[in-house]
């Protein structure tokens, strides 16, 4: 059986996250109505700022898929896992587009962690 090129997954990984991007900036309403209801709804910016994130770290991630960019992702993803579970703390109203802001990202960065791994077998 033949092992995964770590590369080829990264860009892998770099090609989800334009399909979130593209989600988060053109349909952000959307997205947070299918997680919140009609309850709960953060500011549209505040998605497209997110998806804008997102789509810089695909960039990067197609330019690079190197570990050292997959390992940056990485950082950023647990910041923002971090950044939304003290969201989700601060403002109750919109504790579920936080937690799943949050729950989206650290799927990310344990995608990025297991690319990184293989790459180093």
């Amino acid at each position: 059986m033949t092992t995964p090129d770590p590369q080829r997954l990264g860009r892998l990984l770099a090609g989800a996250h334009l399909g979130q991007a593209a989600v988060l900036l053109a349909q952000p309403q959307s997205v947070l109505r299918a997680i919140t209801g009609d309850h709960g709804t953060p500011p549209s910016w505040i998605v497209r700022v997110l998806g804008a994130r997102i789509l810089l770290q695909a960039g990067l991630e197609t330019a690079s898929p190197s570990s050292t960019i997959l390992r940056l992702g990485i950082a950023v993803d647990l910041t923002h896992v971090a950044s939304m579970l003290a969201a989700a703390r601060i403002w109750p109203r919109y504790r579920r587009a936080a937690l799943a802001s949050a729950g989206s990202a650290t799927a990310s960065a344990l995608a990025g962690a297991l690319i990184v791994r293989q790459g180093r077998r």
